[in-house]
């Protein structure tokens, strides 16, 4: 089927929209569009929102305008609406808390938060798909693909705003389980290395050591990309089963012993504060985990 060529449209964001990040708006509008075609657009400045040029990160407001340009538009993929079984299996259990404004989910490892090139159903999607009531679902943050653990999840775009606010002020505390190769040194507590030329500061505490190796808990001060998996290989104690920044070496030696390919890398903790209370999650460990920390 051909392409066919596209004129300008304008689109007025609803309440639907409030809070969304412009690209994520425009991901979901263009769907047949490609991602880095969609940055492009914004860079060069043909998408407009109140006939201003805008950012990446722009956030939408009820009642603006976007200006999306002519472009060649190819045949809409049909959206995935049913879940395999698989994905019936998990999605029905991820989520451990929830109230009218958001979701706390314990996502499983090797499952990505959204879809990609690589998957046509994330966690979001899958969210969506299981629950009705839960199609304007966004994501707070994010978690890499491998990791396992706690995420915030805004109800709707309108609250997507407040809650990412707890992100940007440092008011969203997430704490980290990781087992890394090797006997970590009491006295390592702090890596403050740059990650990506950024500023970047973990803190670590031991909790056990055990067959060669580290139980730890990492407390993030700033969520740089990986920060956790590329501070830890940074001073020579590489996650367990990491294939990014790990020990290949060892990372063979160790499914060839356990019989496991997991990474060893668990969002555990989440605290923030929401109408006046504390409020405290954890996300109980896969079931990788409780095997590998009954040899302990």
């Amino acid at each position: 089927m051909l392409s066919q060529k596209t004129d300008v449209v304008y689109v007025i964001a609803t309440d639907r929209e409030e809070g969304q990040r412009l690209d994520n708006f425009l991901m979901r509008y263009l769907r047949d569009v490609p991602k880095t075609h969609i940055y492009r657009l914004i860079r060069k400045g043909e998408v407009r929102v109140n006939k201003k040029r805008a950012q990446q990160d722009t956030r939408l407001e009820q009642g603006d305008a976007i200006r999306i340009p002519p472009m060649h538009r190819e045949p809409v993929e049909v959206p995935i609406t049913v879940l395999n079984d698989q994905q019936k299996s998990w999605v029905k259990d991820v989520v451990i808390a929830e109230n009218e404004d958001f979701l706390v989910v314990n996502k499983p490892e090797n499952v990505s938060v959204h879809a990609g090139s690589d998957t046509r159903v994330g966690l979001i999607e899958a969210l969506r798909i299981y629950r009705e009531d839960l199609r304007f679902i966004e994501l707070v943050h994010r978690i890499d693909r491998a990791t396992s653990g706690l995420l915030l999840i805004a109800k709707k775009p309108a609250m997507l705003k407040t809650l990412h606010a707890l992100v940007r002020d440092r008011e969203l505390q997430k704490k980290y389980h990781l087992v890394v190769f090797g006997t970590w040194p009491k006295s390592l507590n702090k890596i403050d290395t740059p990650v990506e030329g950024r500023d970047s500061l973990t803190t670590f505490q031991i909790m056990k050591t055990f067959d060669g190796m580290t139980l730890l808990e990492a407390n993030l001060h700033t969520g740089r990309q990986h920060q956790i998996r590329i501070h830890a290989a940074s001073v020579g104690y590489p996650i367990v089963g990491d294939t990014k920044y790990g020990n290949f070496e060892k990372n063979r030696e160790f499914a060839k012993k356990y019989k496991m390919d997991s990474m060893f890398l668990h969002a555990k903790h989440l605290k923030f504060s929401w109408n006046d209370e504390v409020l405290n999650f954890d996300a109980p460990y896969p079931e990788a985990w409780v095997e590998l920390l009954s040899l302990a």
